[in-house]
């Protein structure tokens, strides 16, 4: 694998196949930052998604909230 070539002044590429790949772990989502308790009463933190309903939250951008779900994504105008 590390051989030198006749004609080459250094190392032998690996393969694709024999070079490490980077794996990332999934996370769960943590629930607990999506929700807020004020006297008894649960809060949601962020808006729900208005195609899917009220089992999806959108995500916020600088310029604009989207839904991963569905795509529907809303452009904030400041």
């Amino acid at each position: 694998m590390g051989e030198k070539k006749e004609g080459k002044g250094g190392k032998e590429k690996k393969s694709q196949k024999e070079r490490p790949k980077s794996k990332k772990k999934h996370t769960k989502v943590k629930i607990w930052k999506l929700y807020n308790i004020k006297d008894n009463k649960v809060e949601r933190l962020k808006e729900a998604c208005p195609r899917c309903g009220e089992g999806t939250f959108l995500a916020r951008y600088k310029n604009r909230t989207y839904c991963g779900r569905c795509g529907w994504s809303q452009i904030k105008n400041e």
